[in-house]
């Protein structure tokens, strides 16, 4: 709203400041449950609940790093929408309407895993992390938080698998290693005793 202050100067107010309606009237937000979520940053509770800040006209999920904000100011949702609905802005720390950083390196790690199960040779920690548009050593690090294993050894043991599926179904030793990627029998002789 825009109005004159006693200066004379025109001042503007965030109109949910003035609409206590939004605000759930059985609980104050620091005897609501979910407040003490907010509190710890509980990442848990990101999807769960998001809540808004009358201040700064912002809306947040629960893990959000920014400085936790005054009870008075803040109002919970249950749902994105609702959080929307506040005509408030997302937060630029926290992006609650975005997935959050866990889901996004997850679907990195997976599109990386099927790149290295679909390809003929193994490929470099380079061309899977230019594949995913990261850092080799940061992708390094994100593949072996996710998987427990490098690049690597992620790659020898699916190729490992797939001699083992190779001679299960009857093929002959030449034909699945082969099959599974292996240039000559040679390499596969090479690396055999890690499989």
């Amino acid at each position: 709203m825009v109005g004159l202050d006693r200066y004379g100067k025109t001042t503007m107010t965030i109109a949910a400041q003035q609409t206590p309606a939004l605000r759930l009237a059985s609980l104050p937000v620091t005897e609501d449950p979910r407040w003490a979520r907010i509190v710890s940053r509980d990442k848990t509770a990101d999807g769960e609940l998001w809540y808004s800040v009358s201040t700064t006209g912002v809306y947040c999920r629960p893990s959000c790093p920014s400085r936790t904000a005054n009870p008075k100011n803040v109002t919970l949702h249950d749902t994105i929408d609702a959080a929307r609905a506040t005509g408030f802005r997302p937060c630029r720390r926290c992006n609650p309407d975005r997935p959050t950083l866990e889901c996004e390196n997850a679907a990195l790690v997976a599109r990386a895993c099927r790149l290295i199960e679909g390809s003929e040779e193994e490929p470099s920690l380079e061309e899977l992390a230019a594949a995913v548009e990261r850092s080799p050593s940061y992708f390094h690090r994100l593949f072996k938080a996710s998987t427990g294993l490098t690049p690597k050894a992620y790659a020898a043991a699916d190729r490992a698998k797939k001699v083992r599926e190779g001679l299960a179904t009857g093929n002959s030793v030449t034909a699945a290693i082969y099959d599974a990627g292996f240039n000559s029998s040679g390499r596969f002789y090479e690396k055999s005793t890690g499989l």
